[in-house]
């Protein structure tokens, strides 16, 4: 988890500054990553919007909010430590168009991000893979990945509904000698 720096916000009382990791990942341009500047980063120092993306990511936490984009931050950070901006880019609109509601759809929200990341990067693996073991490897990777974030996106549909499923019969159409059954049916037990 990164250091967070105790200093006063520079840009305004709702922005905190966040300090990388203890190797902080190096990055010479300014990004602003997701709606109105919600996230900032620069050289290390990771700025937070509070409400844009506190009300983005479904939380009034504002360490909660800050622990996410750090994660982010982590996330899209390359074995030599350097923050893709693209990548931070990716992740963070990604969660902030799945809008989520509470901390549980924010987790899912998170974890979807993060996998898709994932998936594609093992995808681009696959594609540049130059043995058959290698590529392998990364298309079943690339499949359970894929498959995980089937899962997530279903699960997040059944939290938003409460597991309820509609089924609209638009047209009916009943036949000579056909019966039809108007209104609510449902499936007895036992009787004769």
């Amino acid at each position: 988890m990164a250091n967070r720096q105790n200093t006063e916000p520079t840009t305004g009382a709702n922005v905190t500054p966040i300090r990388g990791a203890d190797k902080p990942p190096a990055s010479a341009e300014v990004s602003q990553v997701g709606k109105k500047g919600a996230i900032t980063y620069d050289e290390g120092v990771l700025k937070v919007e509070h409400p844009t993306w506190m009300n983005a990511i479904g939380t009034e936490y504002v360490n909660l909010s800050e622990v996410i984009a750090e994660q982010m931050v982590i996330l899209s950070a390359s074995n030599g430590n350097k923050v893709d901006q693209h990548e931070l880019s990716l992740l963070t609109e990604t969660v902030m168009g799945i809008s989520p509601k509470d901390h549980v759809e924010m987790m899912l929200a998170t974890q979807m991000a993060a996998v898709h990341l994932m998936s594609m990067n093992m995808a681009a693996k696959a594609r540049r893979a130059t043995t058959l073991p290698q590529h392998d490897s990364y298309t079943k990777q690339t499949n359970q990945l894929m498959r995980t974030f089937a899962a997530q996106a279903e699960a997040l549909k059944r939290y938003r509904t409460g597991g309820k499923q509609v089924v609209k019969v638009k047209h009916v159409h009943v036949h000579e000698g056909g019966q039809a059954i108007v209104g609510n049916v449902t499936k007895g037990g036992g009787g004769e």
